[in-house]
């Protein structure tokens, strides 16, 4: 089966990402949403290939209090074809972020495997993560899930680090970018990589 692996920077004024599987192949697709810019993103996976497979990975880091939403859709035709979507969000402050995940299996989509999951740290103050996922099913023969979970930073890391000589602020970096580098080990774009390490 043919690999395939895009990375996209989605912007205020590029904010859309959509991708149709004609062919079964893998694809890898790593969305990257850096802003202190308020907007909203979207984006779309068609799995029209039997045997398909489709990974998108999407880290949101806003900043300066932004407010971003961002939509996902995956959408099943064919049969056998499996969808995993991973959406991880960081607010270091008064920032806003709302996740909806949309999955839609057809009826002709027998033994497709469609999973989400939304992964949030909020540490700071007046922080708000709004997660709803939207599932229509039209085939009984399907596997669909979904997760959420949103917390901050373990106290008792935090004490761990500190008796191990970190201070605070430096355990609370390397507790953020350990949580990010989970979603990023194969993007290659070195300038995206830097505003994901750099989260500017």
């Amino acid at each position: 089966m043919m690999e395939k692996h895009i990375t996209k920077l989605v912007t205020e004024r590029d904010a859309s990402f959509a991708y149709i599987m004609t062919e079964a192949e893998f694809l890898t697709v790593d969305l990257v949403i850096v802003s202190s810019v308020s907007f909203a993103a979207d984006c779309k996976i068609t799995m029209n290939a039997k045997g398909g497979i489709a990974m998108v990975r999407c880290i949101m880091l806003p900043s300066q209090n932004a407010v971003l939403s961002l939509s996902t859709h995956q959408i099943h035709t064919a049969p056998n074809a499996k969808s995993d979507v991973l959406v991880k969000t960081v607010i270091m402050d008064g920032s806003t972020v709302s996740f909806q995940g949309n999955i839609c299996i057809g009826s002709s989509a027998k033994k497709s495997d469609a999973y989400q999951k939304n992964e949030n740290l909020i540490f700071g103050s007046g922080g708000v993560i709004n997660a709803s996922p939207v599932l229509e099913i039209l085939n009984n023969d399907v596997r669909c899930t979904h997760g959420v979970t949103t917390g901050t930073i373990p106290e008792d890391v935090l004490w761990y680090m500190n008796t191990r000589g970190i201070e605070e602020v430096m355990a609370k970096e390397l507790y953020v970018d350990g949580f990010i580098r989970g979603s990023i080990g194969d993007i290659q774009d070195k300038e995206i990589l830097e505003k994901i390490l750099n989260r500017t």
